[in-house]
């Protein structure tokens, strides 16, 4: 069974032939020291909005108004969506599969993904990595046989040192991005990957891989 997930679909299109070595060679990129910063507020807001929907909040008041719809509250079921295996066979011995942050329902029904993104600055653009990860959670809820909608809601989490307010310094601001995913972009995608993995030949590697240069000292 070949495993794919949204993070290794975006890693594929950014350079086919690290794809490649990852999944047949078992050869990965090398660790990089990060901070463990992004995760902490991750599972901090993860643990807010499960807070507010156990106070049978519609949506996290920082976010009245500016979402449309609420949070599922099926709490069950968001746990559910929150696990990495969570996903489907979308073709024999392929799987696609991602853990959600959380889910908004709409007021048709709809459910579509809805994203925390943590950043140190307003928000300027949306990365298309983003855009991907995205796309890729709504074909895993599709899948999955939920109704859904081909949208879905980056909530950006931000600190503003120009605006900031020195009673309360670490305050973080909001800004909410909504995004049209593309599942049927996605799908077509993860065949293209899977073709590249069942392949014997090393395909090229991408045009702005910064691994790729160093790999081909050690391989020819």
């Amino acid at each position: 069974m070949i495993k794919i997930s949204p993070s290794s679909l975006n890693s594929f299109i950014e350079c086919p032939r690290c794809f490649w070595l990852r999944y047949t060679k078992n050869i990965q990129h090398p660790d990089a020291p990060s901070s463990t910063l992004p995760n902490g507020v991750d599972y901090s807001l993860k643990a807010y909005y499960d807070h507010c929907r156990e106070q049978g909040l519609v949506l996290p008041p920082e976010l009245e108004g500016l979402l449309p719809g609420g949070l599922v509250q099926d709490q069950g079921l968001v746990d559910r969506m929150r696990k990495t295996t969570f996903g489907s066979d979308v073709a024999e011995d392929i799987r696609f599969q991602g853990a959600l942050d959380d889910v908004l329902e709409l007021s048709d029904g709809a459910m579509v993904p809805l994203d925390n993104k943590t950043k140190g600055f307003p928000v300027k653009e949306i990365h298309w990595t983003q855009i991907m990860q995205m796309s890729g959670y709504a074909l895993i809820l599709r899948e999955n046989g939920f109704k859904t909608a081909n949208r879905a809601f980056l909530v950006y989490w931000f600190l503003d040192h120009k605006t900031i307010d020195f009673s309360d310094p670490l305050h973080f601001r909001v800004a909410i991005e909504e995004v049209e995913t593309k599942p049927e972009e996605v799908m077509q995608k993860i065949m293209e990957a899977v073709s590249v993995i069942k392949s014997d030949v090393m395909p090229e590697q991408g045009e702005s891989c910064q691994f790729c240069p160093y790999r081909g000292i050690i391989i020819p």
